[in-house]
């Protein structure tokens, strides 16, 4: 199979709801993926505040996406946990999801990887990126850390799931 990764922008917004839907509903643990935030005005609030969507293709099926934001609010729980000199030189690795019959293809490392690039270009005093994970959700854990990110704390979040706060220096 041949995917392509490419900067996705307002117009995919509703795809990749859909698509985060069919993965959420698909899923044996629910409380492993916060769909919470998976709503068109709050996605393009995250876009107009520099965050950046990144899709994978096949064909011209939506096989995969990512949403990193650039400015991690200072009043969402995940600043509440990191230092507060490092929150305006993080990026946060916000939702990412791969459509069922497109896993095992490493996607959502390159989507990560991708995404830490361009956001380095466009802001060179970037330094650290952040995600969270299920402690149980293995794959995605596991794709974190090959992507090079670290457990740095375990915490209750998001309505009280447990989830592992994953942190990165970037070079």
């Amino acid at each position: 199979m041949e995917f392509i990764i490419k900067e996705g922008n307002k117009n995919d917004i509703e795809k990749i709801i859909k698509v985060c839907k069919i993965i959420y509903e698909n899923l044996e643990h629910k409380e492993w993926y916060s769909i919470d935030l998976m709503e068109y005005d709050k996605i393009l609030k995250k876009l107009e505040d520099n965050a950046i969507i990144l899709k994978v293709l096949y064909k011209d099926e939506l096989a995969g996406f990512l949403i990193a934001e650039r400015y991690i609010n200072i009043n969402c729980e995940l600043a509440e946990e990191i230092p507060k000199d490092e929150i305006s030189l993080s990026i946060e690795m916000d939702n990412a999801g791969v459509l069922p019959k497109y896993r095992g293809n490493h996607l959502q490392k390159s989507l990560i990887l991708k995404a830490e690039s361009i956001m380095q270009e466009r802001d060179a005093s970037i330094k650290y990126a952040y995600a969270t994970v299920h402690p149980n959700n293995l794959a995605s854990l596991k794709t974190l850390e090959n992507a090079g990110y670290k457990k740095y704390k375990e915490k209750l979040m998001y309505g009280g799931k447990i989830r592992y706060i994953m942190r990165k220096e970037l070079l």
